[in-house]
């Protein structure tokens, strides 16, 4: 049930935080980004095992609903309570260069992942008859799914490999003033982290 699963989501959260404290913000802000998901993966699997698909979209679109206006609107808010008293800027000049290239790598995707949303529900919807749109519709819903996959990887790429220069700078300043309390912030030992991360994966599935 839910209530059993958030204790354990947020352990898997806490796991991915201290290996992160080892592998670096980069490594540990993907791992973050991955297995912070490892439990609406494994619900959408078992439920399309057991052929709930209404469960699986409504699962996935209250997932980003929540991400793109919850969470958004809930920093927004804390961040004008904690500067009351200021305004709040936006200034994109005053961003480092690095954070910017991220910026607009991020938005990037964003459009991207918005259109392969968007184009099987338009496809559908501006056909005169639904039924003569079912299967080309879901024939490019399973296009739009390789897409984003292969956009997902090749970002791993871009991150990690090929243009690592622009999250190494972002580290350097970060590890500077983090190498005097790493030890203090690490609860566990890295390959512990891993292995309890596995069991705990293995444990909600």
């Amino acid at each position: 049930s839910l209530l059993g699963l958030t204790p354990l989501a947020e352990r898997v959260s806490f796991l991915t935080e201290q290996i992160a404290v080892y592998t670096g913000p980069t490594v540990g802000g993907l791992l973050n980004a991955t297995c912070g998901n490892i439990t609406e993966l494994i619900i959408a699997i078992f439920a399309l095992k057991s052929n709930q698909i209404a469960v699986v979209k409504y699962s996935l679109l209250g997932s980003i609903l929540s991400n793109l206006l919850l969470v958004l609107g809930t920093s927004l808010l804390c961040g004008g309570i904690a500067n009351i008293r200021d305004e709040q800027k936006y200034d994109r000049d005053s961003v480092p260069w690095n954070l910017k290239r991220q910026a607009d790598m991020n938005s990037l995707m964003l459009l991207l992942a918005l259109l392969c949303h968007l184009l099987p529900l338009l496809f559908t919807y501006s056909a005169a008859s639904p039924e003569l749109t079912a299967e080309p519709s879901l024939y490019l819903s399973r296009a739009a799914s390789i897409v984003m996959l292969g956009a997902y990887f090749v970002y791993l790429i871009f991150q990690l490999w090929t243009h690592r220069q622009l999250f190494e700078a972002e580290e350097e300043g970060e590890c500077e003033g983090e190498n005097n309390s790493a030890e203090e912030e690490a609860v566990i030992g890295f390959w512990s982290g891993f292995a309890w991360l596995a069991g705990m994966t293995v444990f909600i599935a």
